[in-house]
């Protein structure tokens, strides 16, 4: 990987810092590197009143711990290397990254969740009537969850009971509050799986979306799209509710093979499973390339 930014991606010595070999310190000996760099952080409106002048000094390394402050990253003495150079990277290309893009995000999750919660109401609704669901519904809850709506003949595959229905639909009311609270419940930071992950939580939350995380190609990976971002959203705020959700037999991604196999009593616990039928539904039917993080999906 490799800074994208074209404001600063021909210098070699901060490819090199990107990568922490080494990163760049007070008295940075490359001032081209260090004017590159100051120049940054003045044009993202980060540092304040610094000289451009190729001196890292006090106020440049001071500049530095601004960025580290305002992202939640590991604080130091101010030393410019992976992490704030990969925020650096995103701002510099005009781009959004963390908890500041997943809460624009909430919005198109929401719609998403929205869209599921309304076909599992009415779902529930022409059961208890007896009248025939949407094949829309059907699809989906067979290909997300493993539920068909008759006895099962092949597969791995069960009847739907009404108390499944209660379950997918108290989790996906969980998902939106949460995300209509995405002020209070998001937060960036370096992610407990490492600054690669794009995002995470835990039981309870919060939710907290690393630099990698972001709608430009930069030096932690390819830009995710606005659709794979909702996915993410609608993936880790079911997390935050369910205690099952991060077993390793329950949390498949979309993209692997043993999804489609997986049980229904697994299904819905796994996040996976939310996020894949809400775009199902929304999208009126099920995406030739799902949307998340997937080979080929990221940047949808």
């Amino acid at each position: 990987m490799s800074l994208r930014s074209p404001i600063w991606s021909s210098n070699q010595r901060l490819q090199r810092a990107a990568d922490n070999k080494p990163p760049m310190r007070l008295f940075e000996p490359d001032r081209a590197a260090v004017t590159l760099l100051q120049r940054v952080l003045v044009t993202t409106g980060i540092a304040g009143a610094i000289s451009v002048d190729g001196i890292f000094g006090p106020k440049t390394a001071a500049a530095v711990r601004a960025v580290q402050a305002r992202f939640n990253m590991d604080p130091d003495e101010g030393v410019a290397g992976r992490q704030v150079l990969a925020i650096l990277d995103v701002l510099s290309q005009g781009g959004q990254l963390g908890s500041a893009l997943a809460q624009t995000d909430s919005v198109r999750a929401a719609q998403k969740v929205r869209a599921a919660t309304a076909a599992m109401s009415t779902f529930k609704s022409d059961l208890q009537n007896t009248t025939l669901p949407t094949s829309l519904t059907v699809d989906a809850l067979r290909v997300h969850f493993r539920l068909t709506v008759g006895p099962p003949t092949i597969g791995v595959g069960r009847q739907v009971t009404d108390q499944d229905v209660d379950s997918i639909l108290l989790r996906y009311g969980q998902v939106s509050d949460l995300l209509g609270a995405s002020g209070l419940r998001f937060r960036t930071g370096v992610p407990v799986n490492g600054i690669l992950t794009a995002a995470e939580a835990p039981l309870n939350g919060p939710i907290t979306f690393g630099p990698a995380f972001a709608d430009t190609n930069a030096h932690l990976g390819g830009r995710i799209g606005p659709n794979s971002r909702a996915a993410v959203l609608i993936h880790e705020a079911v997390h935050v509710f369910d205690a099952d959700s991060g077993n390793n037999n329950t949390h498949i991604s979309e993209f692997a093979p043993g999804y489609s196999v997986q049980n229904a009593d697994l299904s819905l616990h796994n996040p996976s499973s939310f996020a894949g039928f809400a775009a199902h539904i929304d999208n009126k039917g099920d995406p030739p390339v799902r949307f998340g993080l997937g080979p080929g999906a990221r940047g949808l």
